[in-house]
Parts: structure tokens; sequence; C-alpha cells
């Protein structure tokens, strides 16, 4: 293996000499001493090196470890090596600086291109150094490399920048800590957090900011972050720190000086002298953790932000008594991670991390409507409002989107749904209120809808499985305004998947939506089979003695199948817009091998509102797809009369016949100028047949005809619809194309009966 590395070494181009080192026999660790060349212009050929110090041979030392060439080797530069520039690990000043020649993982780098690939990366480093092109300021400022420190502090990055003033200053805040003792480690590693709350420090207060709680291996605790930012020059000119100095700090004398280069060092040394004086008669017997963090101010914005900010973190092990502060008192640089915020999650989704939260509700905090909500709010976009009046229960721990403490009690977990959703939001660093309530309850009180369902809300989300929520959403009394509804909704034992969104004006509105979806099913025959052939997927499963749950049994992943790509699309539509110009209805199809999903977009235009003979009673919604068939009909019977058979849904709640589909007149009809006879010929046969198709989700509503003039119902067409009311109990539609429009007469048989009382 050495003898092969060697070989690759020798043959790179840019290397000029390789000499390796005695293998240490103890771990089979092993050194090689090479020397590169480096592309300097002619210019500086005659000085032997560029004006940046870098020389036309570097000598580099690799250190192979002893399991090379599953993990890669050290890369040492000489000790007198320029450390201001860019990209140089964090390290002790008296060891030999080591370069950053790549974004990421020098491991991956080692396995994806090998060897070769290292070196092609250290000789355009060496060749970028030469020229001090190792920060390019079209792409930002470099900020000092800090991936590999003993531990990190969290802090919201945008919350310590806007501290920054024209002036000097320092702020201190609370610091949780929790340390770990790793084996065989020089130091334990630390990871903590910066609260967002300033302190007031003094002497009364300063001993309580502190605590710890210790075990062998660990320390749990709490203590205190300084915050310093720069001064003014005195000409008043900004302090800019515009030179780059890779992390060398060991101590406090190293702090206080990388503190002056920053222009930091007065506020800082104010504030630790303070904190030192209200410590001083502390009996605390703990060494303590303290946060330091600089805040430099550099010519540029830093790469990825618009923020000329750099935050430099340090911790600062203080022993007692007395908490002494001496030049001597270690420090060590650790690495920053941002908070849990907004733009951190936006900016890992890839999203836009400026854009204002979108309000929205979810209706529905079960297993599907759980992870629809986290989904969202991992992006940055939860959910405003939460509304479920439910409780989770053990058997919600099969697929809910939240998993129980297996620490504390379960009877923690059988909590509210909404509440303990938007507890686990608030862990994602937003809030979501929690409603409580019967959605159905909100959707009829004029006062609570304003309150809880806001029309200026962005869209309602409802995924709750409920035909009557369902119902409910789509037979908004006229005086109550509410956002546009999208629904999800699971079918088939989680074989198929529909999201539906209303239209504006909520035209088409959700139950529109629905009837649709079950007529694109029952137009495919993929779809069909799915919907319809596997019998009810419904179905009551024991969750306790004698205690049980109507539910679909699926497993959590399956559910999962379906909610990330409906989160997906709903984000997508919170940064673009929701349809402008009609509904949306996706539709998601498993594969049969269960593994592969298609899903297919339909656009869905509004629908035609008609109203009837009966002002305060029932309406007519007509889909696109049936006015097209009737428009269709009459142009081709132009100078007849014609007619056929109108197919949808009814609901009682909204008192609507939604028309989604149109049955041509059977063979026998009679079609004249005057008159237009519904034949009988075959059609039981076939209206029977297309409900069957679907399960009766579709069925007979009523008929149509056509007049060729602008004419309302004939007497014939009253009579016509009277004997249809005495012929069936459901309620009947006859609906009435003229030239300016439709007409439409509703045949009910219930309120054609005469009230009781008259016969008393």
């Amino acid at each position: 293996m050495i003898a092969r590395t060697l070989r690759i070494i020798r043959e790179h181009p840019s290397v000029v000499s390789v000499q390796p080192d005695i293998p240490d026999g103890s771990t089979g660790a092993w050194v090689a001493d090479i020397e590169m060349s480096v592309s300097l212009p002619n210019a500086w050929m005659a000085d032997g090196q560029s004006p940046a110090g870098v020389r036309a041979i570097e000598p580099v030392r690799l250190r192979f470890p002893p399991t090379f060439p599953l993990r890669p080797p050290a890369i040492q530069l000489r000790p007198d090596f320029n450390r201001s520039l860019a990209h140089v690990q964090p390290g002790n000043p008296v060891l030999p600086p080591e370069p950053c020649i790549v974004d990421g993982s020098l491991a991956e780098l080692l396995h994806e291109q090998g060897l070769p690939g290292i070196l092609n990366q250290l000789s355009h480093w060496l060749d970028n150094a030469a020229l001090d092109r190792l920060i390019d300021p079209a792409q930002g400022w470099e900020p000092v490399r800090r991936d590999d420190l003993p531990g990190f502090v969290v802090a919201d990055a945008t919350y310590l920048r806007g501290l920054v003033s024209r002036d000097a200053g320092a702020a201190v805040f609370g610091f949780e800590y929790l340390l770990l003792s790793e084996e065989g480690g020089d130091a334990p590693y630390i990871h903590g957090e910066i609260g967002k709350t300033q302190l007031r420090l003094n002497r009364g207060n300063a001993a309580n900011m502190f605590g710890d709680r210790s075990s062998r291996d660990i320390r749990v605790g709490q203590s205190v972050a300084i915050v310093a930012w720069p001064s003014r020059l005195p000409s008043g000119e900004l302090v800019i720190a515009n030179r780059y100095q890779p992390e060398t700090v060991t101590d406090l004398a190293g702090l206080k000086a990388r503190a002056s280069a920053y222009g930091c060092a007065g506020s800082l040394t104010e504030k630790l002298n303070w904190l030192k004086t209200c410590l001083s008669s502390s009996t605390y017997k703990w060494t303590v953790p303290l946060a330091i963090v600089l805040c430099v101010r550099r010519p540029y914005p830093l790469i990825g932000t618009d923020s000329v900010i750099e935050l430099c973190p340090y911790i600062i092990n203080v022993a007692p008594p007395r908490f002494a502060l001496g030049d001597r008192t270690p420090v060590v640089p650790v690495g920053h991670r941002h908070a849990v915020t907004v733009p951190l999650l936006r900016r890992m989704s890839g999203d836009t991390e400026t854009e204002a939260r979108r309000s929205w509700i979810l209706a529905g905090c079960g297993s599907l409507g759980s992870k629809i909500a986290l989904h969202l709010a991992r992006a940055g976009r939860a959910p405003e409002t939460l509304i479920d009046r439910g409780h989770l229960s053990p058997h919600n721990a099969a697929r809910h989107g939240l998993i129980p403490d297996a620490r504390a009690s379960h009877l923690q977990w059988v909590s509210g749904k909404a509440q303990a959703l938007a507890d686990a939001i608030e862990g994602l660093g937003q809030t979501s209120a929690a409603e409580i309530r019967d959605v159905i309850s909100v959707s009829r009180s004029s006062e609570l809808a304003r309150k809880i369902l806001p029309k200026k809300s962005w869209a309602l989300l409802n995924t709750t499985a409920s035909l009557t929520v369902r119902e409910a959403l789509g037979s908004i009394p006229k005086e109550i305004e509410i956002p546009r509804v999208i629904e999800t909704s699971l079918f088939a034992n989680g074989r198929l998947g529909f999201l539906s969104v209303e239209g504006p004006g909520h035209n088409p509105n959700t139950l529109d939506l629905v009837a649709e979806a079950y007529a694109v099913a029952r137009a495919d025959d993929r779809l069909l089979v799915a919907l319809y052939g596997t019998g009810a997927s419904i179905s009551r499963r024991t969750i306790g003695e004698g205690c049980g749950s109507a539910t679909m049994a699926m497993t959590d992943a399956r559910i999962s199948m379906f909610a990330a790509p409906m989160a997906e699309a709903i984000q997508r539509m919170q940064t673009t817009s929701l349809p402008e110009d009609g509904g949306r209805l996706l539709i998601g199809d498993v594969a049969d091998d269960g593994l592969g999903m298609c899903w297919s977009d339909h656009h869905v235009p509004p629908v035609l509102m008609v109203e009837t003979d009966q002002p305060d009673g029932w309406t007519v919604r007509m889909a696109d797809r049936a006015a097209r068939l009737i428009a269709e009909d009459v142009g081709r019977w132009p100078n007849v009369e014609t007619g056929g058979i109108l197919m949808g849904r009814i609901s009682e709640a909204a008192r609507t016949f939604y028309v989604i589909d149109v049955l041509p007149a059977p063979a026998d009809s009679a079609r004249s100028p005057h008159e237009f006879v519904l034949g009988t010929q075959g059609a039981r046969k076939a209206i029977g047949a297309y409900a069957e198709s679907c399960n009766y989700s579709l069925f007979c509503l009523g008929t149509w005809h056509s007049h060729l003039s602008a004419s309302g119902p004939s007497a014939t067409d009253r009579v016509t619809a009277d004997a249809v009311a005495l012929a069936r109990l459901a309620p009947s539609i006859l609906l009435i194309h003229t030239p300016t429009g439709y007409r439409a007469l509703v045949a009910d048989a219930a309120e054609a009966v005469a009230d009781p009382s008259e016969d008393i």
C-alpha cells in the first residue's frame, strides 16, 4: 500500500519530489514529505515567492493514518506559512498550519476522486494562495474556518447581528451548556445555547445565573454569555477587520489580542472585569464555561448571507474561587450553529428565507394532518392555527407524526392532538395556536369563524377525513366568510390520495371537487378499480378491551408516502399562489409493487351556478364537463328542443345539486321545435350502469332539456316536475337550457307533501 501510494504521488504533475518517512511500527501511521510546484507569474519567479509569501516550491507534509485509505491523510504546511491567507484550519499557532482545500469532507473527496483528487485540490489551493485569491469578493467573505473545533454554541445569528451598532458595546445573555467527556480526549466537548433575553448583571444576581448538574461523563448547567461588538476609529469610521486570520486563540491573552484586532477589546474587557467583580465573593464549586462571541465587521457580506457581521465564539473555563481571569486562563474556540429559526429552516429547505410566513389553518391533527404540518413546519411554514377536538390515544402512536416519550408516563402522550402538535411546532422555532374545538361548530358561528377561520388567511387545510366536516365546509352560510379550502384524503386502504384546492370565491368549492374526483376516477380504469373495486376501506380496529376505532388499516410508511408530496404541493403553492382561474385536483396512485407513486394534476374550471325556483331552497352547481356536453348537444340540434340525463351528487347540508356529468337522451326520445320528450329505451340500464361503476358515488339527479327561446319553465315542465316528485323520494331537478342561460325546477317529494298540521 505504501509503495503504491508513493507511486501515485510521484506521478502527479505538480509534485517535484517525495521523501517517505519510516512507518510507526506500533500504529501503522506514516509520513510523506513532498515538494509541490506553484504556478507563479514570471514577475515573481525571480524572488522565488509571491507577495503573499507562497514559494515557487512549497514543502508539504502528508500524514497518513493507519486507517488509510479508509481515512485521508492530514495535510500540513511549513510552520512559517502565511496564516493570514483564507481557508486555513484553526489550530495552535506553534503547530504547522493545515489548509482547508475542499468545502466539505476530505474523506469524501478521497473516496470520490482518490488520492490524485486530493493532490489536485492541494495544487489548486496553493496556486490561489500565491495569487491571494482564496477569498473572492464576488462570492463573499470567507468566515474563519471552525469546522473541527471541540464543540459549538447555538445562537440566533440574525438576532446577535442586530445588536451591533456604530458604537462599541457588549451584552450579557443566559447560556445553557452540555459538557461531554470523551475517552482519551484532551478537553470535554461542549454544546451550548445562547438565549435571546439580555440579562442585567450585578453583585446581587450574578451567582444565581450559574448552576450545574453533573455525572461521571456529562455535565449540564447554565452560565452566561458575553456578546461584544466593535467600536469606531478616532476618525469616526467603523472598525472593519479586512485581514483574514485563522483561529489560533488558546488563552485569554490571545483572545484579547484577537478582540483588539476586531475592535471589540474595550467592551469585552469591561464586561469581563464586571463579571469578575460580581462573582468575587461567590462560593460556587464548579469550573464554569463562559461563552464569548465577538461580532466582527468584515469589508463585504459573508458567503451566503447579506450581513457583514461574522460571529466568532469562544469558551473560557473559569475556576473558583473568585473566578480569576488571567492572561493564561484557557480559551477554547468553538463553532457556531444557527438556532432553529424560520430563516434557517427555509434555507435548509431551499426556500425563500425572507418571505413572510403565510397564515394558514389546519383542521385535523391526526396521522395525515400531523405529518403534513410537521413537513411544512420544518420548511419554516407551520400553520398558524391547529383545530382538533380529539385527544391522542396509545393506538395513535402507530401512525401519528408525534412520538411518545419512553422516559415519561404515557399519560403525557394522551393529550389534546392540537396542543401536542403545537408543542412540537414550537420546538421548530414557530408558534401555532391550538384550538380544542369542533371545526363544524366553528364554521357555523360568525364570531368563532372570524376569530379562528379568518378570511384573510391563505387557506384552510382539511385533513380530518370526515365526510361531515367536508359537508360543513362546503355548505358555509352566506353570511360567514372563511378562507379557501384545501382538502387531503386517502382512499382504498392507502392506494389512492386526493388533494383538492378550491378556486377563488370558493368556485369550485370542496364539494364540487370531490364530485370531480369521482368523475375523474370513473374515467380511468386503473383508478376505477383502485377506488371502487377493493370493497369498503373503512373498518373497525380494536384499540382496547371493548373499544374500537373506525379507520383504514395501513402502515405509517404508506401515510408518509402521501403526506410528503402533499406537503410539497402545498409548499409550492405558498411560494407561488393558489390557482387563480379555477380549482385544482391532484390524485396520487401507488404502484402495484407498493414502492412507486404516480400523481396526476387536473385543472378544474369554475362551476356554473344556477338558481332554482326555490330562492331560499335548493341550488344547482354545474361542472364545466356537464356544461360543455349540454352545449355540444344543443349545437347538434339547433332547430329543435333536445335534452338528456343529469348525473352527479346531492348535498342535503348544502341543499345543492352537483351536476358532474350528462348521459345522452335515449334513442326513442322525441325532438321538435316546441317540445322535447325524453325516451325510456335503455335509460334505466344506462343510469344503473353509470351509478354502479362508481359505487353510487355519482347517481341520477334528474333531466335537462332546451328551449329555443329565452323562456322559463312551461306548464308541461311544471307538471313533469310534480310527477317526478311523486315518483321518487330523493329530490330531483329539471334543468332548462335557454339562449340566455339556465332555469331550474326542483322536484322534491318531501316539500311537496302538505303540512300535517293543516289536517288537524
